[in-house]
């Protein structure tokens, strides 16, 4: 189904004259966006994936929860069953809530609500009402019916070389590029794993890190990069918008996976996808499998049928200097 709208907008564009009919209306307030009692800062990109917006949340919340202000995350919990429920994330599965939304809830203060909900101007009411003086709102660039006070763009790399900057269905993008200049603040996300040195004038500039421990699923077990990186017959996992900054981290960290897979964003697991991940590592003998934070919340719940331990890269969920003094200023 969704390849055939791919090929149905290439040759018939339509969808560029409501992105453009939109802005317009918002621009020129004939359509006007909802306020909320709460100062809104939105997270957001102009690609259709890969750029950062859920460990960027993270750090946003953990850097404003420490300097003392009540702060809570909107986010649509993508994936998830029965997306059109509205509710406060508590000891909820990723199938009832989805991946990010866990990844967020795992990596965030205790006193940090996020609440789960396709309806951003509802929720973000909601924390209002439980005194949230900061709300963050993932992934909410085009999502123009929520005033923000602060809007936030995270760039790859990649997509600061004009070869990249084409609108889908002839690139990958959501909106033309230029649309970033209604944004208070663009940032270039993982500079580090990229090859790419182009910069643009006011863009801030943001490395990924990460902890020294991974995430694994043997309880109470611990593991560091470098008792993974001199490891035999690794396979890596990978679900995730943009997959080569995965790849690319694993070769920064001397990760050196024997197989790789590689699956949709957002990719839910399933018994099909189990049964044939287990024939791939008898095969192969595989010994443990490597994937990112948002694909080990969902493999975890698989593993009395994969039994070999399930390891993941932590990222370090941390903003720097340039950027938190930036998000001070604008507050």
């Amino acid at each position: 189904m969704r390849s055939a709208i791919s090929i149905l907008l290439f040759f018939f564009p339509i969808h560029f004259i409501f992105i453009k009919l939109k802005n317009l209306f918002y621009d020129n307030k004939l359509l006007r966006s909802a306020k909320i009692n709460s100062t809104v800062i939105s997270v957001g990109n102009i690609s259709l994936g890969g750029s950062g917006k859920t460990p960027f949340t993270i750090s946003l919340s953990n850097f404003l929860n420490k300097k003392g202000f009540s702060v809570g995350i909107v986010t649509r919990g993508y994936g998830r069953k029965n997306s059109s429920d509205d509710f406060l994330l508590d000891n909820h599965s990723w199938r009832e809530c989805g991946d990010e939304a866990l990844v967020i809830k795992n990596n965030i203060s205790k006193s940090v609500p996020v609440y789960i909900s396709k309806n951003k101007i509802y929720a973000a009411k909601e924390l209002s009402k439980m005194g949230c003086d900061i709300i963050i709102l993932d992934d909410a660039f085009q999502h123009r019916k929520i005033f923000r006070d602060i809007d936030i763009v995270l760039l790859s790399p990649d997509e600061l070389m004009h070869k990249n900057q084409k609108t889908f269905p002839y690139g990958l993008l959501r909106e033309p590029f230029s649309n970033i200049d209604r944004a208070d603040l663009i940032i270039s996300t993982k500079a580090n794993l990229y090859n790419e040195n182009n910069s643009a004038k006011s863009v801030l500039s943001l490395k990924t890190n990460f902890h020294d421990q991974l995430l694994c699923s043997i309880k109470n077990s611990k593991i560091n990069i470098k008792e993974v990186s001199k490891m035999d017959g690794l396979l890596s996992i990978c679900g995730i918008g943009k997959p080569e900054s995965f790849h690319n981290s694993l070769k920064s960290l001397d990760i050196k996976p024997l197989k790789s897979l590689t699956f949709p964003d957002h990719h839910n697991f399933n018994k099909k996808d189990i049964d044939s991940l287990v024939r791939k590592i008898k095969k192969r003998g595989i010994t443990a499998i490597i994937c990112t934070e948002k694909d080990w919340v969902k493999l975890i719940s698989f593993m009395d049928d994969i039994v070999i331990p399930i390891y993941a890269i932590r990222l370090n969920y941390s903003l720097n200097r340039d950027i938190e003094e930036s998000i001070l200023r604008l507050l």
